[in-house]
Formats: structure tokens, C-alpha cells, sequence
């Protein structure tokens, strides 16, 4: 059993999901259910993804807020008595 990493399980399902009702014809009766999955599967992965990001982003965010906090309080006991 191999282990993916989070990259190549996100490059995997987005091929996969990409790859949704390739040779889907006028004549085959699937094909609207199929087109429904697939704009709800990319849906999904875009909602997935923009959010992810915005908790990459808000980590960030606390890291740096942290380091400016902690710089303060440094230069702060550098100045008391």
C-alpha cells in the first residue's frame, strides 16, 4: 500500500474529476447526471481549496502576530528598571 502525499492525492482527484464524462455523447442518457457530479465535484474542491488557503493565510497571520508580541514584550524588559 503506498502513502500519497497531500499533492499527489490533490493532483489525483482533480484529474479524476477533470476526466468525468470524457467520451459522454449526446446519445448516452448518463450524461447529465455525470455533468451534475462533476460541476458538484469541482464545487467541492474549489471550496476545499479557498478554504484552506484562508487557514494558511490566518496561520500566518498568528505567526507573525506572535513574533511582533514577543519582540514587544522583549524591548519592553529591556526598558524597565
Amino acid at each position: 500500500m503506498t502513502h500519497q502525499s497531500l499533492a499527489d492525492k490533490a493532483v489525483d482527484a482533480i484529474a479524476a474529476v477533470r476526466a468525468m464524462g470524457e467520451g459522454l455523447g449526446m446519445e448516452h442518457p448518463e450524461r447529465h447526471a455525470v455533468r451534475d457530479l462533476k460541476r458538484a465535484a469541482e464545487a467541492i474542491l474549489e471550496t476545499a481549496l479557498h478554504q484552506a488557503r484562508g487557514l494558511a493565510y490566518t496561520a500566518e497571520g498568528l505567526s507573525t502576530d506572535m513574533r511582533k508580541e514577543e519582540a514587544a514584550r522583549a524591548d519592553a524588559s529591556k526598558a524597565a528598571p
